[in-house]
This record gives C-alpha cells, sequence and structure tokens, in this order.
C-alpha cells in the first residue's frame, strides 16, 4: 500500500503555517500567508482561526486582520528538549551508516583533553579495527579528536601539553603551529580525517554535531584499514554517508540549517 495514503495534507499546511510565522519577523495577514504558501484564503482563514482558537497564534495588537505565533507551542516542544542527549539522537543515523557502510561507526564527546567514545559499532569482516565504547583518543592524532578540538577553540589547543601530542605513527601532527592550520582546514571542510595517524593501516572521517545554539555536542565517523579503502576513497566515497548522519545527527539535537552546511565539501575519488 503505498504511503501517500497515510499523508494527511491539512497537517502538512498547518504545519507549513506555523513555519512560515515562526520565520517571520513581523506578523502576517491571510492574503500574505495564502501568496507564501500558495493556498487559498478559505483554507488559510480555516487554519488561522483553528491555531487561534488553540492559542498557538494570535491576532497582532496593531493590526487584528494580521497574525503572529505565540510562545503556547514553546511550552509543548521545548520539554523533549530536556530529555535529549546525543547519544539518544545520534542512535537511528549511526546505525543507518554502519548498515550502509558495514564498516567501525563511533560517537565521541570531549572529556576534558581526549575524545571520548560513548558509542562504537563493530566493522563486519574478518579484518577490522576494533575499538571500544569508553575509549579516549587523543585529540590531535584522531579524526573525532580533531573535530572536537577543530571546534573548540583556540582555548583548548593553548591548554595542550607535550604530553597530549605524542607521535602516535610517523604521520601524526605533533607540532602545535602546524596542527592549528591542519585544524583551520577542518572547520573549513567541515569534516576531519585521520590518515594512519593514529594507527598504522587505519584510516577514520569524522563530521561534527552542533546542538542549540549551533554549539558543538560531539563528533560522529568512521573507522577502516587502509586494505578496504584508500584515503581519497573513503572520503569521496563515505565521507557523504558520515555528514548525512553527522546532519541528521544535528538537525535532531535543534542546529540550524545554515549552520549544518558550512563547510561540507569532499574531495572526489582520485583527486588532490
Amino acid at each position: 500500500m503505498s504511503e501517500r495514503l497515510y499523508d494527511v495534507p491539512a497537517a502538512r499546511k498547518a504545519i507549513s503555517l506555523i513555519e512560515l510565522l515562526c520565520e517571520s519577523p513581523q506578523p502576517m495577514g491571510v492574503s500574505e500567508i495564502s501568496q507564501r504558501l500558495e493556498l487559498n484564503k478559505n483554507m488559510v482563514f480555516r487554519l488561522v482561526r483553528t491555531l487561534s482558537d488553540l492559542g498557538w497564534i494570535v491576532a497582532d495588537h496593531d493590526n487584528v486582520l494580521k497574525y503572529r505565533m505565540t510562545l503556547q507551542p514553546f511550552q509543548h516542544t521545548s520539554k523533549p528538549v530536556s530529555r535529549l542527549n546525543v547519544r539518544v539522537a545520534a542512535a537511528e543515523p549511526l546505525h543507518h551508516l554502519w548498515e550502509t557502510t558495514q564498516q567501525s561507526c563511533y560517537l565521541c564527546i570531549l572529556d576534558q583533553r581526549r575524545a571520548l567514545c560513548i558509542e562504537h559499532l563493530d566493522a563486519t569482516g574478518d579484518l577490522r579495527f576494533a575499538a571500544r565504547v569508553g575509549g579516549h583518543y587523543y585529540l590531535h592524532a584522531s579524526a573525532p579528536g580533531k573535530v572536537l578540538l577543530a571546534y573548540s577553540g583556540d582555548e583548548l589547543l593553548r591548554q595542550l601539553g607535550k604530553a597530549d601530542l605524542p607521535a602516535r605513527t610517523p604521520k601524526t601532527i605533533t607540532d602545535k603551529r602546524a596542527l592549528k592550520e591542519h585544524l583551520a582546514a577542518v572547520v573549513a571542510a567541515g569534516y576531519a580525517v585521520d590518515d594512519m595517524e593514529n594507527v598504522d593501516g587505519v584510516i577514520c572521517l569524522a563530521v561534527p554535531i552542533f546542538g542549540p545554539d549551533d554549539k558543538l555536542v560531539g563528533t560522529l565517523g568512521l573507522s577502516s584499514l587502509t586494505f578496504n579503502y584508500t584515503t581519497p576513497q573513503l572520503v569521496g566515497e563515505l565521507g557523504p554517508l558520515v555528514m548525512e548522519a553527522g546532519q541528521a545527527t544535528s538537525r535532531t539535537m535543534g542546529a540550524s540549517e545554515e549552520r549544518m552546511t558550512v563547510g561540507t565539501r569532499f574531495v572526489a575519488v582520485g583527486t588532490d
């Protein structure tokens, strides 16, 4: 049975009206709403009356023919915020990423001067990289660590001492000046890559997760072996899937669409 049979057009129109009034800095009249939503005036008038009766919108005190939102919806929609955390928000996108890629997929948060893994799904196949929930990873050498460091400002970077910047492999960036330049590129691109900088033969890609007020709340990503992918292949083929999972989590956490689309440029396979 087609999913269209379960669609409720009236509900879609009411939600579109609510979104329009929420975004508008000024009260709007029936005619203006009708034009913007491409709905007939009779339908708009009925929606306005219904929402007015429920207390969701109100006639502007300077012009009774124009309407604005009340805080009534906020009283309801704010309640789930206190019950939501990044682990809950990322559960479905992370699992979908794992099902699609079959690679090691993880969710990390900042824990002082380390990346803390709070969720991990093991890769399938005989050869795979082992990680664990509760594991800590250096910020400068891991993809999730780089994301957390890049979006946390210069102060966190200044706090890192020599013990926080060990050379995990010959490719690890241990110089603070070089690392700062690298982190700027991470923010510009919208993702971070660990190109065998933490463990030989393992490559990773991670993206940021934003929450209310567009603040960083965590990072998710995936790891693979160089036996399965080259770094350009990982970025080009799996990067967009990781970004999609990160954006879905950020959206659930309350981040703005504008914040989620900054950067997000992936290098195609075989290009520089």
